[in-house]
């Protein structure tokens, strides 16, 4: 059985995401389609402007199936956010990877893994001199930027010894992080968060532009809890270490946003992705948590992917609705939903204990 596999944050779902899909489905005809999907918030600590739910809703108009990897595990570098985006896949049977890319070129990724063994100081300096990962990867081993995490997924498939073959996609029109649109199909995520106005020129036309969640609307709340927070709240609170409370509660005080407050704090120490991450675990609590994930959770499915959830359910630990107590890293995302719908006045919590989309639930 052919099972693909995409690892994505849909932030927001736009052409290029239609396309990457339509084209797994059009050259390699899997017997199914699964999307691994980051929740409430990105990798880079950004709130998604759409909740879980409406993005698996509009990646069911070509996937099959829709897990979640929780705020927990999406949250963290590239390397991290990669294995644990692999290792979910992995748990629901995906036999091949498909994701974008720059070169689009498999050998690059032997290439790279070889240099990047070899060249373990020099990243290292390069990196105590104020480099970010990716920067620091670039100019000593030539890594190219925007096929950082695809080169993280061949790690760590590698590293978990998985039998999970990749396949790199030639990305169309618009560059990974390109701010403005440079045609008139394609145009990146940051473009588009950017101009919302965007979405109806670049997102499918199921795609909609109402309700979107604006991060700053948040500011004030986290502003509050910063400033109201005791030294000692900060030592069970997870990727806080070194006094990066420190740095934020000197900068807060004159800062009126988080673009702000994140200008004003990154420097050689800390990148901006980090001081973003930081200020999320922080503004929702999260705690430090070990042990393995061993939950499967299901946004959304067709009646292809429900079949194929029943045939392997004695298999792997499935839950399709949640509650307070399943799972640490689950109740996360359950305060996170509370929080969510005080301030953006949604329905995410109760969503959140429902039942996962069905795609015969809306017109296809």
């Amino acid at each position: 059985m052919k099972i693909a596999g995409v690892i994505a944050e849909f932030n927001p779902f736009h052409n290029g995401h239609e396309y990457l899909l339509k084209k797994i489905k059009q050259d390699f005809n899997p017997d199914l389609l699964v999307v691994s999907l980051s929740g409430y918030f990105t990798m880079r600590g950004e709130l998604s402007i759409n909740s879980p739910f409406l993005k698996a809703k509009y990646a069911l108009n070509e996937a099959n199936l829709v897990i979640e990897l929780p705020t927990y595990l999406a949250l963290n570098s590239a390397d991290k956010f990669a294995e644990y985006s692999i290792l979910e896949l992995n748990k629901v049977g995906v036999t091949d990877l498909f994701f974008g890319s720059e070169e689009n070129n498999i050998k690059l990724y032997e290439a790279w893994d070889e240099s990047f063994k070899n060249n373990q100081k020099e990243i290292k300096k390069a990196l105590e001199k104020g480099e970010s990962y990716k920067m620091a990867t670039n100019s000593v081993c030539q890594i190219s930027p925007n096929d950082l995490l695809g080169y993280s997924y061949y790690k760590a498939i590698k590293k978990h010894k998985l039998n999970i073959k990749i396949h790199p996609i030639k990305r169309e029109g618009s560059i990974h992080g390109e701010n403005t649109p440079n045609n008139n199909l394609y145009a990146s995520s940051s473009a588009i968060r950017n101009n919302f106005n965007l979405i109806d020129s670049f997102s499918p036309s199921y795609v909609s532009k109402e309700n979107l969640l604006n991060q700053e609307l948040l500011f004030p709340y986290f502003k509050f809890l910063l400033l109201s927070l005791n030294k000692s709240d900060y030592l069970n609170i997870a990727f806080i270490s070194e006094g990066i409370e420190n740095l934020l509660l000197k900068n807060i005080k004159d800062s009126n946003s988080f673009q702000e407050l994140i200008e004003k704090s990154a420097n050689r120490r800390y990148t901006k992705s980090r001081i973003r991450r930081s200020i999320v675990y922080i503004m929702f609590r999260i705690p430090k948590l070990e042990g393995k994930y061993e939950i499967t959770r299901v946004l959304g499915y067709d009646s292809k992917g429900k079949a194929y959830l029943n045939s392997i359910k004695k298999n792997i630990n499935i839950k399709t609705n949640i509650k307070d107590g399943l799972d640490p890293i689950l109740d996360i995302d359950l305060k996170i939903a509370k929080i969510l719908d005080l301030v953006y006045k949604t329905n995410n919590f109760k969503l959140e204990q429902g039942k996962p989309v069905l795609k015969e639930d809306y017109n296809d």
